[in-house]
């Protein structure tokens, strides 16, 4: 299943080629066994209501998941592909209808201890890892697409609706249709005790500096300093913390 580039998302393969190509894009194996348990387990438990599903799928996930932490609670709905790449760690939270998807066998989402994604939040590497720190909060319907790396750091706070989008497609050759051209992966690091304001754009090949603040509808696409506050289209440094003066 390569998705919009290469030769589309439905292969052109007979229904054997096309079972096993949607068996490994979504258990991580071509693997019939694999296929009937874990979906089993999802179908059974995924969209059990109330709380006593959320404490249902604390237990029934820890098989399918590749780590589990204690006392983790998921909501109704939550969609996982390639469970086995997602790492938990104590007292997670992920809301409901939310999205975590891991691509390759490389790639792996990991979240860190006391950590809360909002409703409808998607996480989604094809390249590198998304690595999420301790005390993360992610509100709702913020994407996140890793195509070479990103990593949100310890005690920051991440707005609803935000986008942090690491990769790029190539374009110069004018020859043929650019999603026919590949990417180039580019990773992007927000450091710890970081704030990014709602609707933030953070582009590849940046790295947000500790302690700063991004605002409202800003478009991160350079290095951000420790401690800065950015706004605007492109972000740009209006004053550092813990001063009344603008830069």
């Amino acid at each position: 299943m390569q998705g919009y580039d290469g030769e589309g998302t439905v292969p052109r393969s007979g229904l054997a080629g096309a079972f096993r190509s949607y068996a490994e894009r979504v258990y991580g194996a071509p693997s019939l066994a694999r296929f009937l348990g874990d979906g089993m387990i999802f179908a059974l438990c995924g969209r059990f209501p109330t709380v006593f599903g959320t404490l249902l799928r604390a237990c029934a996930y820890r098989p399918v998941l590749g780590a589990m932490g204690r006392r983790c609670l998921i909501e109704n709905g939550v969609r996982f592909l390639h469970s086995r790449r997602t790492f938990l760690g104590d007292r997670v939270f992920i809301g409901e209808r939310s999205f975590l998807d891991v691509g390759p066998v490389s790639a792996a989402i990991r979240i860190g201890d006391d950590s809360h994604l909002g409703r409808g939040a998607v996480l989604r590497t094809q390249a590198g890892e998304i690595a999420i720190g301790k005390n993360v909060n992610i509100s709702t319907y913020t994407l996140i697409y890793s195509y070479g790396g990103i990593e949100v750091g310890d005690d920051s706070m991440i707005a609803q609706h935000v986008e942090i989008v690491g990769g790029t497609h190539n374009y110069e050759d004018v020859s043929k249709p650019m999603r026919l051209q590949g990417r180039s992966p580019s990773r992007i690091v927000i450091e710890p005790d970081c704030w990014i304001g709602s609707h933030a754009v953070i582009m590849g090949s940046t790295r947000i500096g500790r302690g700063s603040i991004i605002g409202a509808g800003a478009v991160v696409h350079k290095d951000i300093p420790p401690y800065s506050i950015a706004v605007g289209i492109p972000a740009r440094v209006v004053r550092k913390r813990g001063t009344a003066s603008n830069q």
